[in-house]
């Protein structure tokens, strides 16, 4: 069994933010458990850069400086904060890439030879901010976008069309064989209802764009960004040695964006000749303290902010658990703080401290009996992690903290081995039981803090140096 996950393709027109972090982060820590399970040789992660955009050079023009220099800083900005922030990607992939450029061509050709590709003229509604054409149901009473509050540009210009028309009956037939399609039950609902409303064809070239990728029988026309940029997931595969994991390909998305990756892109893989992807997961949007991020707001939050103030570890648990991964939900520093405080320095950081320190105060650091996992402790945390319900299987690790720390009060383990020390044993086996199932969650949960844990927790006889997991600030 393999696993292939992916997060969308981040546009450059700025820096990384909390929003990007979290869907990243959702997707290194299904990419961790995965890993955990299947070993490390089975599991392949990709994320990356989608830079063939109008944004990419309205913001290019603001830094002042040339298109390819602007792609390069922020091509490294992006890839150097996933991977100060802990994330373990197997690669980071770039839309200018020539191997990008080279399966685009591949697959745009198998879809142009098929008949499903034809010229005429588009007149419509584009929304730079959206990077897509837009309907008037899709505006708000205003006239604008709804997203970015803006009116978009009217556009009449020669375009090339894909046949997307007619492929709702297979969609919809795929979407009965493969109920997993796409996750929540809620997105594939609504997607399945636009299939059934009757689908148009797509604009899938640019004749006015400044970047892209040029169609490959006709040059004079470049890719319409989405189109090139939903190849990246195949693009990042498309080597002998890694091809094999398209089949158990899952994309890790924002619910804003399903139709494109539950809609457009399964009739483009159907058309080409291609196998679907296994699933499609939507996660849903947050807000800071009850307001949609916006720079005008001044509530745009850096992960990188947060991961040198707090580490890795918190920044990964404080926004994974702020809401379930599937929902919408809030995000607040005020939470953010609380949580580092009580579930993390004052919870799991004091237990693994306390206990260690107990058993070299009363067993001269020995391990008792009866202290090693038994297996299938597990069971309960995997479950939830393989139904990508990730806040709950975080709340599942802080109910193992918490009922370590309600044993270690309601014995008082520290008074009855003065008199008792059996007794005290035995309660020491039970909490290391815990620590060691804690340890082994923390893998998946806590990485930066899991090696720590380990070394506290010591070898199969004795345990290890008491240590601090997260300092109090």
């Amino acid at each position: 069994m393999k696993k292939y996950l992916t997060t969308p393709i981040y546009y450059v027109n700025d820096v990384p933010h909390i929003g990007h972090a979290y869907c990243t982060l959702a997707t290194d820590t299904l990419a961790r458990y995965w890993r955990m399970k299947l070993g490390k040789e089975n599991v392949f992660f990709l994320t990356g850069t989608d830079e063939n955009s109008q944004k990419t050079v309205d913001a290019a023009k603001v830094s002042g400086k040339p298109i390819p220099e602007y792609l390069e800083e922020m091509a490294k900005t992006w890839k150097e904060t996933w991977e100060k922030t802990g994330i373990q990607f197997d690669d980071f992939i770039r839309t200018t890439e020539p191997r990008h450029q080279k399966t685009v061509n591949t697959i745009l050709t198998k879809i142009h030879d098929k008949g499903d590709i034809y010229k005429g003229k588009y007149e419509g509604k584009y929304c730079t901010g959206c990077e897509t054409f837009l309907k008037e149901i899709d505006l708000d009473e205003n006239g604008n976008c709804p997203d970015h509050k803006k009116k978009p540009d009217i556009l009449e210009e020669e375009n090339y069309f894909f046949k997307l028309s007619e492929y709702g009956d297979q969609l919809l037939a795929l979407y009965e064989k493969n109920p997993k399609l796409l996750l929540p039950e809620t997105r594939k609902n609504e997607v399945i209802s636009f299939i059934k409303s009757g689908l148009e064809d797509v604009s899938i070239s640019r004749e006015s764009a400044e970047v892209g990728i040029p169609l490959p029988w006709d040059d004079e026309h470049k890719i319409y960004v989405w189109f090139d940029a939903l190849i990246n997931y195949y693009s990042g595969i498309d080597t002998d040695d890694r091809r094999d994991f398209w089949k158990s390909a899952v994309h890790i998305v924002g619910k804003d964006i399903t139709r494109f990756h539950c809609v457009i892109w399964p009739a483009m893989l159907l058309s080409a000749g291609m196998d679907p992807a296994q699933e499609v997961f939507a996660h849903g949007f947050f807000t800071v303290n009850g307001e949609k991020m916006s720079k005008s707001l001044g509530n745009v939050i850096s992960p990188l902010e947060l991961s040198e103030k707090y580490g890795n570890d918190a920044l990964r648990l404080g926004l994974l658990s702020s809401f379930e991964f599937g929902n919408d939900g809030d995000f607040s520093l005020e939470h953010f703080d609380d949580f580092y405080r009580t579930k993390l320095a004052g919870g799991v950081g004091n237990l693994f401290n306390r206990v260690v320190v107990l058993i070299h105060k009363f067993l001269d650091g020995q391990k008792p009996e009866g202290s090693a996992l038994t297996g299938g402790e597990t069971k309960e945390f995997e479950d939830l992690m393989e139904q990508n319900k990730l806040k709950t299987a975080i709340d599942h690790y802080f109910s193992v903290v918490a009922s370590a720390n309600e044993l270690l009060n309601e014995t008082q383990v520290w008074t009855m081995a003065k008199t008792d020390l059996e007794g005290a044993s035995k309660v020491f086996a039970t909490l290391l039981q815990k620590l060691e199932l804690l340890a082994q969650m923390a893998e998946v949960l806590l990485p930066q803090s899991a090696p720590k844990m380990k070394a506290m927790l010591g070898d199969k006889d004795k345990v290890g140096d008491a240590g601090i997991l997260f300092e109090r600030k």
